[in-house]
């Protein structure tokens, strides 16, 4: 073998060998000129993909054009007494534990949820689902998974300073109250979406936006003359989400029972901060 690549290389002309080397250097000079200016990619931009593929695959999108926006003009005396009017509703607005027995009407529900509908949010892709529960038996299942993993969070996860922090707020880990109101509204965000193909693609800021729909409702629920009582699913979100039959991209964000609130409620004796203590202009 060694013979023979001596052979090879007394018939190789030195024009040749030269030719090769040459080649050799252009390429070592070459490549390390691109390793000091390309900038290396960290793996999170690696995942993210590159921006010129992305416009590729969007390069025959629709723009959506923009209408006027119509504004209702009302002078300065009457916006300030409807801000007061609202203010005055809101200031009423409780968490109520104790709910009637008097039905709702499904569509009143439907109008509550369009209105949490007009929230805004990332890229405008709206990413959330509000599950509206009014069938007893589920609310009873939903109900056993909070209290059991409830019972947990009181007992062992949160502490005898969270315990000892809501003492006066009278609670714990038992909710009635997912049962007794007439209708149960568990809001999902999607976390992100998946298209036609079963591709995903990211929900921009979907906890903020769907939080921001969640307020909306809860101030649509307080208008209409209904009441309700914000409920985190701490670790029961699984679970909940496997109950409904809802897809892995939603997740559990809040549960909002909603209904009258019953005779003889009652509620904590609380006071909120004044405006000037939560308020400050530049």
């Amino acid at each position: 073998a060694v013979g023979l690549i001596r052979t090879l290389i007394y018939h190789i002309d030195q024009t040749h060998v030269n030719a090769f080397c040459a080649i050799a250097v252009t390429l070592f000079v070459l490549l390390q000129l691109r390793s000091l200016f390309h900038k290396k990619e960290s793996p999170r931009q690696k995942l993210v993909g590159d921006n010129d593929d992305i416009l590729c695959d969007y390069e025959n999108i629709d723009v959506s054009k923009e209408v006027l926006y119509r504004a209702v003009t009302i002078s300065d005396d009457e916006a300030m007494l409807k801000s007061q009017l609202f203010y005055e509703k809101m200031k009423r607005r409780r968490s109520v534990r104790s709910f009637s027995t008097r039905p709702v009407s499904p569509k009143l529900i439907l109008n509550l949820i369009k209105t949490a509908g007009t929230a805004p949010s990332g890229a405008n892709l709206q990413p959330w689902t509000f599950c509206v529960i009014g069938k007893s038996d589920i609310k009873s299942r939903i109900r056993a998974i909070v209290e059991a993993e409830e019972q947990i969070n009181y007992s062992r996860r949160m502490g005898a300073r969270w315990v000892l922090d809501v003492a006066h707020l009278k609670l714990n880990w038992c909710k009635p109250y997912l049962t007794e109101a007439p209708f149960l509204i568990v809001i999902m965000k999607q976390t992100y979406q998946i298209d036609a193909n079963g591709e995903r693609h990211p929900t921009y800021y979907n906890e903020i936006s769907v939080s921001i729909a969640a307020g909306i409702l809860i101030a649509a629920i307080q208008n209409a003359g209904l009441v309700t009582v914000t409920t985190t699913p701490l670790n029961a979100g699984h679970s909940i989400r496997d109950l409904l039959n809802r897809p892995k991209n939603e997740k559990v964000l809040l549960l909002l029972p909603v209904g009258y609130p019953a005779d003889g409620a009652t509620v904590p004796d609380i006071k909120r901060k004044v405006v000037e203590e939560i308020t400050r202009f530049y």
